[in-house]
């Protein structure tokens, strides 16, 4: 895969955030050989959290505010490994996706108005990275919090780890504790960039499909005007419908990515829409609920912030696509198709503007699976599901107190 054409920000930032996961797809030796090791370390790090949050659970079973703590942290785990398998599944076609858009949309071949647009879909990828790179690590800071916070006033005989380590082994003392804290705080962060890992390239896509639209759009409004030759009524309608086989094409180009994108993506977010409205669910549980003191509430607080934030901007994200996709029909519909000539190339030109705004009574959009396209009304719905398995926590809880 060639990575030297057009490239910024966000899109190395993207680039090396997969390559640090590896779901990369290798152009030599060298490459494969740092995929395999990125792989491995981070095989590790999923594969020694989960392990240690299914032996707490075996240790701590009966103890409700603690077990759902620990089935919060092995649910976030098991959802990150089941999405970088998919996407490792994938990476053949998610490297498709990537090539398609360097050749037809990462160029610098646009217009001065062309060349705005784009500029705003690169603004917002940038600012998107530059935020991702922010809240991950406020989010997962309450898990390095809680240990520093609940070891104040301790023995050092007597410190606690972020995460418990059943082992008969000296761990609360110098200095296999302090290497301790540190490899799980490393493996802590290697989970939290796992965890966002499948989903940033994702809305980079989907803000560069929607400054593809937006250009497109520019392009069907721009064409019916044309300066600096007069020209008769039948040369005016071949230069229009001309021009609008060349926005049908860049139409065709950008539906063809959003079904790359629906292909590499689509169990993915399956998978993720599952998981997130039974965590947040545990997340307010353990907020409003659970008798839990301050330094452990701080974790669910950051952990929820941290899942409303990340399902938000995907959602709107993906919104954006469809929102920008139908705007495509009204757009050409404002032309100046209607005083053509009736003529074959005006009765062909009105012909395939009826059929583009057929296609755009449909939007691009993609799917959790093939069940439901997902958009800022998923985002509203998921938050209603959140609240439900809330109350449904909240009432049992009730119950069986009373019980």
């Amino acid at each position: 895969m060639d990575t030297r054409s057009y490239t910024d920000f966000s899109i190395a930032s993207a680039i090396y955030i997969t390559k640090y996961t590896g779901i990369w797809l290798p152009r030599n030796v060298s490459e494969e050989w740092q995929r395999k090791i990125s792989i491995s370390y981070m095989a590790f790090a999923l594969v020694f959290g989960l392990y240690l949050n299914v032996v707490d659970i075996f240790h701590i079973w009966g103890n409700a505010t603690q077990t759902m703590f620990v089935i919060l942290n092995t649910l976030c785990i098991s959802m990150t490994i089941i999405k970088m398998l998919i996407l490792n599944f994938n990476r053949a076609k998610l490297a498709d996706a990537f090539s398609y858009a360097q050749r037809h949309f990462w160029h610098d071949n646009y217009n001065y108005e062309e060349q705005l647009i784009f500029s705003i879909s690169v603004k917002y990828c940038t600012r998107l990275i530059f935020f991702a790179f922010a809240v991950q690590p406020v989010t997962l800071a309450g898990y390095v919090i809680t240990p520093i916070i609940e070891n104040l006033g301790r023995n050092k005989s007597d410190r606690v780890l972020p995460f418990k380590m059943w082992l008969d082994l000296p761990l609360s003392e110098t200095p296999y504790y302090e290497l301790m804290f540190t490899f799980q705080v490393i493996d802590i962060f290697l989970i939290g960039v796992a965890y966002v890992c499948p989903d940033v390239f994702l809305c980079v896509f989907n803000l560069h499909v929607m400054g593809q639209f937006r250009i497109l759009q520019h392009r069907m409004l721009n064409f019916w005007n044309v300066e600096g030759k007069e020209m008769t009524a039948f040369i005016y309608t071949d230069h229009c419908y001309a021009a609008l086989k060349k926005c049908i094409q860049h139409h065709q180009l950008v539906i063809e990515f959003c079904v790359k994108l629906e292909q590499v993506y689509t169990m993915s977010i399956l998978v993720h829409m599952a998981f997130l409205s039974m965590l947040m669910g545990l997340d307010c549980y353990e907020i409003f609920v659970a008798d839990t003191n301050l330094s452990m509430r701080l974790i669910f607080i950051f952990h929820v912030i941290g899942s409303l934030i990340h399902l938000f901007i995907f959602t709107y994200t993906c919104h954006f696509m469809m929102e920008e996709s139908t705007n495509v029909s009204r757009t050409i519909y404002s032309g100046s198709w209607s005083t053509l000539p009736m003529y074959k190339a005006g009765r062909s030109l009105r012909s395939d503007i009826r059929l583009i705004m057929i296609r755009s009574l449909k939007p691009c959009y993609l799917t959790a699976g093939g069940f439901f396209p997902v958009s800022l009304e998923t985002f509203t719905t998921l938050l209603s599901s959140t609240f439900s398995y809330f109350t449904l926590m909240r009432e049992s809880l009730i119950r069986t107190e009373d019980e």
